[in-house]
């Protein structure tokens, strides 16, 4: 089996290359990339795997709304002419956990007729200090009860509108129709094509997503501005961040979504935070592909009880994220699907405008329109014109 994984990202040094490093040793075979612009070493460290052929680059420039509505695709189609069975769909801050063997094994085991396991997410909190965040970071939300991500089975027709599961489909050229099915939507309803058009969720939930979103104030700061330039700021639910931004507070911001030491072992004490000291481990661990790693199995360190118990809450976790997350009617993804092909055209048409505005001005402050022939102003005729 060939496992790819597809990355959509922008300025993620701090990250990128131990997310690399620890899906590689997981048993990721290929990452196909996206690369939005990147200016901090981002797309350096990504030519040094692809030069050891560990990555496929793309660069796709531009405003994140535009490029973002055609990358997804483009990038999940590549991984499938490039050869694989498997594609998980990630972020660069988050890693994906499987509960047994690695990520390889646990999406192999997985049975034919099934093809898209939901993975549910979960986040490590914001800790102080500077250092790298797995060494800092290591209490996590106890449940896995954020929004999902998917993994499905390569194929060359599909689309993706989110990494979400009910975001994924697959479209049939030969006619326009469009059906549903719980966590999946399809494009064509043909029924001597359905038989090749299903991406059914599997059962089970044998891997969850460890989201590292806050690892620094810097990191912050910067991950705000990139939203703003994407226009990424207008939601009523974003309204304190952008003021935030606007006024210069995003620092007051971070700092109460940082949890101190005493904070930490509040939560742990009541339950709702867990210490989680697996992933910094194991990533300290990982072999370097560059050198030559070889990928490494899962962790082989639990008890056999502890891993029970871990996969028992995993599959209450994946039946809560089916429930509250996964959208069972066509009505409501095209509602949304519509509402977000008005916001893209409205911010499409903001962006053309003020690069209009700022051609003008240009203009204007330029020597030749300093120095452009004018018409030349014709005397006042007396008595024609009466002044008030």
């Amino acid at each position: 089996m060939r496992l790819a994984m597809t990355l959509m990202i922008r300025d993620a040094a701090d990250v990128i290359e131990a997310n690399l490093r620890y899906h590689h040793a997981q048993g990721v075979d290929l990452f196909v990339v996206a690369d939005n612009g990147s200016t901090d070493g981002t797309a350096e460290i990504l030519e040094r795997y692809e030069e050891a052929g560990l990555v496929s680059l793309k660069q796709m420039p531009g405003l994140l709304t535009d490029v973002w509505a055609t990358a997804r695709t483009e990038i999940a189609r590549l991984a499938f002419e490039l050869g694989a069975d498997w594609v998980i769909h990630n972020d660069d801050d988050e890693f994906w956990w499987p509960l047994t063997g690695n990520l390889k094994e646990a999406l192999g085991a997985i049975p034919e007729r099934f093809g898209m396991v939901v993975a549910p997410r979960t986040e490590f909190v914001a800790r102080p200090g500077e250092s790298f965040f797995a060494d800092r970071m290591t209490a996590r939300e106890a449940r896995f009860l954020r929004p999902p991500k998917a993994a499905h089975r390569a194929h060359p027709e599909v689309v993706l509108a989110q990494t979400h599961p009910g975001q994924i489909w697959l479209e049939d050229t030969s006619t326009n129709v469009f059906s549903g099915r719980p966590g999946l939507r399809q494009k064509g309803a043909d029924p001597s094509a359905r038989a090749n058009m299903e991406l059914i969720i599997a059962p089970s939930f044998p891997i969850r997503i460890l989201h590292f979103p806050l690892r620094s104030p810097a990191q912050y700061r910067h991950r705000v501005e990139l939203a703003a330039a994407a226009k990424q700021l207008g939601a009523p639910d974003r309204e304190r961040v952008r003021t935030a931004y606007e006024t210069g507070r995003l620092d007051a911001i971070y700092n109460e979504l940082m949890l101190s030491d005493k904070q930490v072992a509040r939560g742990i004490a009541e339950g709702w935070l867990v210490e989680d000291t697996d992933f910094r481990d194991y990533l300290a661990a990982c072999p370097d592909p560059l050198n030559g790693g070889e990928a490494r199995g899962g962790f082989p360190d639990w008890s056999s009880e502890r891993r029970d118990r871990e996969l028992e809450e995993l599959q209450l976790d994946g039946m809560y994220a089916l429930t509250h997350y996964v959208r069972r009617d066509k009505s409501g993804t095209l509602r949304t699907a519509s509402r977000r092909g008005r916001y893209r055209a409205l911010n499409r048409a903001e962006h053309r405008l003020k690069e209009l505005e700022r051609r003008l001005k240009k203009i204007e402050r330029s020597r030749w329109w300093r120095l452009r022939p004018r018409r030349p102003r014709l005397p006042r005729r007396q008595g024609s014109v009466l002044r008030r």
